[in-house]
C-alpha cells in the first residue's frame, strides 16, 4: 500500500507540472544480499554493488564483461562513500529476515574513474517514460493498475530502477478511460495511445501486453515510441516476472542507445549563446542548469548583453551529445546550430 500510495502522489505532483525528463536519484547506490555483517562477505558485494551502479551509469547491462572495468573493480572499496546494513522481512515468511548491505559510492570519485578508463557516464537527468500495460487472464483483458495486478507494477518498477530509469503509471481514471481502452493497447494502436498519453507529457511512451501461453510460458510484446521511432520487440518466459524484466531491460537498452552519451569521449571547447537572458535570475538558471549537464565539464562566462549571454563550453561527445543533453532538460531550447550556436531561455 505503502508503495502504490507513493507512486500516485508522484503522478498527481508530475501532472501539476511539466513532467518531460527526470533527474533520476539512486544512480550511485547498489544493494546487495550477504549472509552476514562479516568483511569477509562486505567485500565481494561492495563488488556487485559497484557492477550495479556502473549498469545505470553506463547504460550498458553487459558491463560486467567490458574489460574496460576490470581497473575500477579490483579495488572498488576506494569509491565508497558510506555503506549500511538492513534487515529484511522474507515476503511469504515475515518471521524471517535477511540481511541486504547498502552500499553508496562517491560520485566525483567514480566519475573520474569512469572517464580515466574512456567509459561514458549517463547524465541524472533521463527522459520520462509512460507504460501502459494490458493482460489477458481467463479470456479477459484488462488494462494493469495498481488494483488489479500490482505485483506486475512493482516487477516493472524495480527493473526499470536497475537500470537508472523511472517509470510513469498511467491513473487510469475517467479521463484514461475516455480516450483508451484495453483494446487500444492489446492492438498497439499508436493515435489513441498517444492523445491519452499527452496529459502525462512523458519523454517515451511504452504500450505493452503479456500473456500466459502455457503454464510454464509467459509472452510479452512491447511497442516503444522514443523520439521520432517506434520500436517492438517480443519477450518469452517462464514466469511473468522473467518476460517483465526482459521487456524492461530491452526497453533501457533502447533508450541508452539514443540518449546516453556512446560517441567520443574526447572533449571539445563549444561557444553557446543563450537568448531571452534579461534578468540576474535568468542569469543564475542558465548558468546552473549548464552546470548541471553530464557532459559538460566546464563552464565559462565570456560575454553579457542587455538579454543574451555568451558561455563558453568543455563538452564531451561534441554537439550531438550537447544537444541532446540541453533539449532533455527542457530548459534551453535550441534557436539555430549554424554560424553561432544559440539557445533561448525557457520560463518556468
Amino acid at each position: 500500500m505503502k508503495f502504490r500510495t507513493t507512486v500516485f502522489l508522484f503522478i498527481f505532483a508530475l501532472l501539476a507540472q511539466n513532467v518531460h525528463s527526470i533527474q533520476v536519484s539512486g544512480l550511485y547506490q547498489g544493494t546487495v544480499p550477504v549472509a552476514d555483517e562479516s568483511a569477509a562477505k562486505r567485500n565481494p558485494a561492495i563488488k556487485q554493488a559497484l557492477i550495479q551502479v556502473l549498469v545505470k551509469l553506463t547504460g550498458d547491462r553487459n558491463i560486467r564483461s567490458n574489460s574496460d572495468i576490470v581497473p575500477l573493480l579490483e579495488r572498488p572499496e576506494r569509491f565508497v562513500q558510506q555503506f549500511r546494513y538492513r534487515q529484511i522481512d522474507d515476503v511469504e515468511e515475515p518471521s524471517v529476515q535477511s540481511t541486504e548491505l547498502l552500499v553508496e559510492f562517491d560520485e566525483t570519485a567514480l566519475n573520474d574513474g569512469l572517464r580515466s578508463y574512456g567509459l561514458t557516464i549517463w547524465g541524472q537527468e533521463r527522459p520520462s517514460v509512460l507504460i501502459w500495460l494490458a493482460h489477458e487472464q481467463n479470456e479477459s483483458r484488462q488494462l494493469v493498475s495498481f488494483e488489479n495486478k500490482p505485483e506486475y507494477l512493482n516487477m516493472l518498477d524495480a527493473g526499470a530502477r536497475a537500470r537508472g530509469l523511472s517509470l510513469l503509471f498511467p491513473l487510469l481514471d475517467l479521463e484514461d478511460s475516455s480516450q483508451i481502452s484495453v483494446s487500444d493497447v492489446w492492438g498497439g494502436f499508436k493515435e489513441p495511445i498517444s492523445h491519452a498519453s499527452n496529459r502525462y507529457q512523458a519523454d517515451v511512451i511504452l504500450a505493452a501486453k503479456i500473456i500466459q501461453l502455457s503454464p510454464n510460458l509467459w509472452e510479452s510484446k512491447w511497442t516503444a515510441y522514443i523520439n521520432d521511432l517506434t520500436e517492438s520487440w517480443t519477450s518469452q518466459g517462464e514466469l511473468a516476472a522473467i518476460v517483465l524484466k526482459e521487456g524492461v531491460d530491452e526497453l533501457a537498452d533502447r533508450i541508452a542507445s539514443q540518449y546516453a552519451n556512446t560517441g567520443s569521449s574526447v572533449s571539445e571547447v563549444i561557444e553557446l549563446l543563450v537568448t531571452d537572458v534579461d534578468n540576474l535570475d535568468k542569469y543564475a538558471r542558465a548558468l546552473a542548469y549548464l552546470e548541471s549537464v553530464q557532459s559538460i565539464s566546464s563552464v565559462q562566462v565570456k560575454r553579457v548583453s542587455r538579454n543574451n549571454v555568451i558561455f563558453t563550453l568543455i563538452n564531451r561527445g561534441g554537439l550531438a551529445a550537447i544537444d541532446q543533453s540541453i533539449e532533455l532538460g527542457k530548459t534551453l531550447e535550441l534557436v539555430s546550430n549554424n554560424e553561432q550556436l544559440t539557445y533561448r531561455l525557457l520560463p518556468r
